[in-house]
């Protein structure tokens, strides 16, 4: 719990200062004096003050932030204060202000998928085992071995593309999915549409894959060594890499799981390998964890690889996943709003600290696309048209280009009294779930 707690106050200071500095940035480009650019709430932690007048400062509850920028509707100005107060600046450099802080996220998610795809990403082959009877999957007779390469135009490249692609759809009438089916002599494009009109299942508690029907095919793994981490087990045993094993203990190795069941039992392994033609004799001596289990220290291949984007390769990808990453959270909230995700789903922050601790567990590349989908999520949620977010105040911005004039300051406090309890119910109703699922 204190690692998810930690990774959470990371993750929202992350993406709440990257989103207050895009209203900071294009405030500044358009002239307004920033009072305070606040990272947290509550007591100051640490402040400066820089020439511009902009005080920066670290507070003490760091699950938010603010930017102040002069305002003559808060308080009387001078003169020549007047100028760089953000409600005499034009009602486009208004908009443009209050518009850069989603837009800050969307930029932030692009550049760390950027990141993930010149790091490089694992690949494999999506393709399917076998479809379970009645569900969709199965009344257009997908082949076994058939490979999905996109669901509804969405780019497949692995199961969690599948995934999301399906969670998009639930509540249409059909779907479209483009597979390959391969024979001896050529590899045909096939395109077929599924009835899903019927078809729901419990986000909660159930897969969109298995409910949709396929059986996903595992990935291959083959008895060929193609890493040894240094001074392990598998090193001091004389492994190389390119190494197959043929067997272990006198037993046929027939597959990778039982060969690792016997490493953890960390007893000593008789191997005999394939090297370049020549059987191999070695002894392997499992090295013991704290938890009583063998490790031996070597990775066998697969059929996935690691694909590597050039720079501009990369950006084009970022910018394409993170368009698709807002796809797909525009249409979950389109199905909440529509009742085709019931509100049970709502998700608030014990349940996003929960999963920052659980990406985070499984690598540093986990966690950058789980803090790229939550910046997104937040830039999309900022812009949905209620007031005391940012896309409440591009409505109020709307209302005064259509009337020609801003709305009574009476009003405006109305307006942002209702979406302060619309929040509050939100909010809660994500707590409560919160607590549920503990």
């Amino acid at each position: 719990m204190l690692w998810s707690l930690l990774l959470f106050i990371i993750t929202i200071s992350i993406l709440v200062t990257i989103h207050e500095f895009g209203h900071f940035f294009v405030a500044r480009l358009c002239g307004v004096r920033v009072e305070c650019f606040s990272i947290g709430f509550g007591k100051k932690i640490w402040s400066h003050k820089f020439s511009s007048g902009t005080e920066l400062v670290i507070a003490m509850i760091p699950l938010g932030g603010y930017v102040r920028m002069l305002d003559g509707r808060s308080k009387e100005l001078a003169t020549i204060d007047k100028s760089s107060a953000f409600d005499n600046k034009k009602l486009w450099q208004r908009a443009a202000i209050v518009f850069a802080g989603p837009i800050a996220n969307f930029v932030l998610a692009a550049v760390i998928y950027w990141g993930i795809f010149l790091l490089g990403v694992t690949v494999y082959p999506v393709k399917i085992k076998e479809t379970i009877p009645n569900t969709p999957a199965s009344t257009i007779n997908l082949p076994v071995d058939a490979e999905l390469k996109k669901v509804n135009d969405i780019q497949i490249d692995s199961w969690n593309d599948v995934n999301l692609a399906l969670m998009s759809v639930m509540g249409q009438h059909n779907v479209s999915l483009i597979y390959l089916v391969s024979t001896k002599n050529s590899t045909d494009e096939i395109r077929k549409t599924v009835d899903i009109s019927h078809w729901r299942f419990d986000v909660e508690k159930e897969s969109a894959i298995t409910t949709f029907g396929f059986i996903p095919k595992a990935l291959e793994i083959y008895p060929i060594v193609s890493k040894i981490v240094p001074e392990s087990a598998a090193e001091k045993a004389g492994l190389q890499i390119g190494d197959k094993i043929i067997s272990y203990n006198n037993k046929l190795y027939t597959n990778w799981d039982d060969f690792s069941a016997e490493i953890k039992k960390a007893n000593k392994l008789t191997l005999k390998v394939e090297r370049k033609n020549h059987d191999v004799e070695l002894l392997l001596t499992p090295t013991i964890q704290k938890n009583g289990e063998g490790v031996a220290g070597l990775y066998p291949s697969s059929n996935a690889v690691v694909k590597q984007y050039g720079f501009f390769e990369g950006l084009g990808k970022g910018i394409e996943q993170t368009v698709l990453t807002t796809k797909l959270t525009v249409g979950s909230l389109y199905q909440l709003v529509t009742g085709v995700i019931g509100l049970k789903h709502l998700s608030g922050p014990i349940t996003i600290a929960k999963s920052a601790g659980q990406t985070a567990s499984y690598g540093f590349t986990p966690y950058l696309y789980f803090l790229a989908f939550i910046s997104v999520s937040l830039g999309v949620i900022n812009l949905v048209p209620l007031p005391m977010l940012d896309g409440g105040h591009l409505v109020l911005l709307l209302c005064e280009k259509i009337k020609g004039k801003a709305l009574s300051n009476i009003t405006q406090e109305r307006l942002f009294r209702i979406g302060f309890l619309l929040l509050m119910v939100i909010m809660g109703i994500a707590l409560f779930n919160d607590v549920l699922r503990l």
